[in-house]
């Protein structure tokens, strides 16, 4: 069969098309279904003990509390939070629970933001929960606390590394976080961690 010019004027939209739509579909799936799942039992890097606050400065579930982790290479922003329930990596002091995470989104290494306004989240995210989440501006991921982390919408794969949180005395410490702390160990040269400067 030979082709004529007019022949191109279909063959070529269509095989752009086709290629478009199938791009998109896998995408689709890729965002939607193969996310990571959380390890039950992280392997945890210990690293300087930093003090988040007195156990019960966190009076409410859902409580939380921005701060900054030291690292070789930077500050690592992240955030300690207090849960309803336990979660695996978390910890949990006389039947109260608290989970820590980083705070750089493991998609491209955007500042990742702790959700509570779920209406506000719905409109900026893109993404409807019943419960505060984290969210990330960039390209509109969402990570799921009660789920220990883990990526639950748009292009995120990995859940987000946790920290080593320990009791002492009634304070509160970060003594480390999860390995491999993604996307961080990708960065090379790293000169800044979570968009501020080394």
């Amino acid at each position: 069969m030979k082709l004529k010019r007019r022949d191109l004027v279909w063959i070529v939209p269509s095989g752009i098309a086709a290629t478009f739509f199938g791009w998109f579909g896998w995408r689709a799936v890729k965002i939607q279904f193969l996310k990571t799942r959380v390890s039950q039992e992280p392997h945890w890097q210990r690293g300087e003990r930093v003090k988040v606050g007195v156990v019960d400065e966190f009076d409410q579930p859902w409580s939380f509390r921005y701060l900054d982790y030291p690292l070789k290479r930077g500050r690592l922003p992240v955030v300690v939070l207090r849960l309803p329930q336990p979660v695996p990596g978390g910890l949990s002091v006389n039947g109260v629970h608290f989970a820590g995470w980083s705070r750089i989104c493991t998609h491209q290494g955007c500042t990742i933001d702790y959700v509570r306004n779920l209406e506000a989240g719905a409109i900026l995210y893109n993404y409807r929960a019943d419960h505060p989440f984290f969210g990330c501006r960039c390209h509109f991921g969402a990570f799921d606390p009660l789920e220990a982390g883990k990526a639950v919408f748009g292009p995120p794969r990995f859940p987000l590394p946790r920290l080593l949180l320990e009791e002492e005395n009634g304070e509160l410490y970060i003594a480390g976080y999860e390995t491999p702390l993604r996307p961080i160990e990708s960065y090379r040269p790293l000169k800044t961690v979570g968009g501020k400067r080394a």
